[in-house]
């Protein structure tokens, strides 16, 4: 996760929490849970890393057909610029897809995002270990699972409270 950050490859949120429309709403496996009235409102579970310095985000944009994101935040300066495209292959326990992330920056966040129009893509990264992300020119990431069977319990939980 943590390189995935520092080479700001993402895979999902357009907020962090440090955005008024964010609210927590509890937490789960060491996932955070948060509503973002700006998705819909969406949930999405966040999990800061261990070096302080990146978040990994995962959730649900319902503003209008709800669709999954994963997105990967840092504070770090990137070499991704906001709006900027970049493809990216992930790689979910040796079953293989591809996506094209987008840069983005908030205030004291830089990273990208890309969305998911099936969200049972989302929901199947919950049994699984390690999500790899690699994108031409940039490190290779991998993206530490664990947890997330129960934190996306929590986040359908959330989501589903928000209707």
């Amino acid at each position: 996760m943590h390189s995935f950050a520092r080479a700001a490859l993402a895979v999902a949120v357009l907020t962090v929490p440090c955005e008024a429309a964010v609210t927590k709403y509890g937490s789960a496996a060491g996932w955070d849970i948060y509503v973002d009235d700006s998705m819909g409102p969406g949930c999405v579970i966040m999990r800061d890393n261990p070096d302080g310095e990146t978040q990994a985000q995962i959730g649900i944009d319902a503003t209008a057909a709800p669709r999954g994101y994963l997105a990967l935040y840092t504070k770090k300066p990137t070499k991704i610029t906001a709006g900027e495209t970049l493809s990216v292959e992930f790689d979910v326990d040796g079953q293989k897809y591809t996506g094209v992330a987008k840069g983005q920056q908030m205030q004291g966040y830089g990273g990208a995002f890309v969305p998911f129009d099936n969200l049972d893509f989302i929901y199947d990264l919950a049994k699984k270990k390690a999500l790899t992300i690699t994108s031409k020119g940039y490190k290779t990431v991998v993206v530490n699972l664990t947890g997330t069977d129960d934190a996306f319990k929590a986040l359908r939980e959330c989501q589903a409270a928000q209707k």
